[in-house]
């Protein structure tokens, strides 16, 4: 068993002993048993949230003597993105070697790539000069990026051959009616629309000195390191706060901040209402896009999981209860993304939601080029500089707006 599948279902037998609990009589030891497993129950979202990959599959735990971390890096380090890109030029999905035994094992489909891969593989390239190198280096500490969120969503990412990429979608279409002996069936109309995405280039660029590059070992492996991460972070933020940032529009990002998405509202009143949150959230769940909590994908802001988490619910008062641990309890589920809004006031945007049921598609990250590194110690080789630049080409489109929406508060 995964270590997501692991937090799962001790996630399910909490919550299943919490409802036993609320109904019983109370106690002062099942109050602190209560206090307990909701702080456990919290903990363990927080690990969950770590580990979600495409769609709520699992990075595995990558350590020296973990035989699936072991496994999993070394499919990582084998697959490359360039043989997905010619996957999809053919037409085809990845079949055989590195790249579908990865998708296999992260259980991402076939035509599907992670977005972690923009992190790149283990760099061991430099391993032999280094060891040869006159200063003793410690462990290298990379800069922390903030977790990728978009695929817990549902956003797709998705490599395409070079084009402009078309995603048809029906709109509207007839619908079954009962007939008897000879009687006709009446005509209907279909209604499809076309999204098309045209490719954008986002980049990044970056200078380090030769001197610096055989005084440091590792410093060119930890730059290239540092600009995918960099790039995977940015991306992912993208698509919720888009960006306008090139002097042409067709360079643009649309995200979900901006695109056309139904937005629902909290006033500062019903902020802090335990209840007046769980309904603007179980509003969703309607029988056709949403069945059940299960499928309402949650991404907070920083300042809504501040609150939730933070804010003790006025009534009842014996509790002690958090709005956070009441949420919980109701079956509700959330990862919090840095870079949305960091407070509640009017106007801040507290969360973006996915529909599961048929959100295959219903956002699309076309993929063009993902980690395209130039490499250039010519241009700088006078002053002794080596520059790298990194391209991403892709966009980002909303074919099915019905499968997401956003919450903002309000006055």
């Amino acid at each position: 068993m995964k270590p997501i599948d692991t937090l799962r279902v001790r996630a399910m037998e909490v919550r299943v002993r919490l409802a036993e609990l609320a109904t019983a009589e109370l106690t002062d030891e099942s109050r602190a048993e209560m206090d307990t497993l909701r702080t456990e129950y919290a903990d363990n979202e927080r690990r969950q949230s770590a580990l979600m990959i495409s769609s709520d599959t699992p990075e595995p735990v990558e350590t020296a003597t973990s035989g699936e971390g072991k496994e999993y890096r070394e499919l990582r380090n084998a697959a490359s993105f360039p043989r997905y890109v010619a996957a999809a030029m053919a037409g085809k999905a990845v079949s055989g070697g590195a790249e579908a035994e990865l998708n296999q094992y992260l259980e991402i489909p076939e035509n599907y790539f992670s977005l972690r891969m923009l992190a790149g593989p283990d760099y061991e390239t430099r391993a032999a000069r280094d060891a040869e190198a006159g200063v003793s280096a410690g462990t290298w500490l990379d800069r922390v990026f903030q977790g990728t969120a978009a695929e817990r969503v549902g956003v797709s990412f998705r490599p395409v051959s070079p084009g402009v990429q078309a995603y048809p979608i029906t709109t509207a279409g007839g619908a079954p009616v009962q007939r008897g002996r000879t009687e006709a069936v009446t005509e209907s109309t279909y209604t499809v629309d076309v999204t098309e995405i045209k490719p954008a280039r986002r980049a990044i660029h970056g200078i380090y000195s030769i001197e610096d590059d055989y005084r440091l070992p590792g410093l060119a492996d930890a730059i290239e390191r540092d600009m995918r991460m960099a790039m995977a972070e940015s991306v992912d933020l993208a698509v919720f706060n888009g960006d306008a940032g090139a002097n042409e529009s067709t360079a643009d990002i649309v995200g979900m901040r901006t695109a056309g998405i139904t937005e629902f509202t909290l006033t500062q009143t019903n902020k802090v209402k335990q209840d007046e949150t769980l309904k603007a959230f179980l509003a969703y769940i309607d029988g056709q896009y949403a069945s059940s909590m299960g499928d309402i994908r949650i991404v907070t802001s920083v300042g809504a999981n501040v609150l939730w988490a933070g804010t003790v619910m006025a009534s009842p008062v014996t509790t002690g209860r958090t709005i956070a641990q009441f949420l919980m309890e109701a079956g509700m589920t959330w990862g919090t993304r840095g870079g949305i809004d960091t407070n509640t006031a009017a106007g801040d945007f507290g969360a973006y939601v996915g529909l599961g049921r048929g959100i295959d598609g219903a956002a699309v990250a076309a993929v063009w080029e993902a980690a395209q590194l130039i490499t250039d110690p010519y241009s700088g080789a006078t002053s002794g500089e080596v520059q790298l630049t990194l391209n991403f080409l892709w966009q980002l489109a909303f074919p099915r707006t019905a499968n997401f929406k956003r919450m903002k508060f309000v006055a």
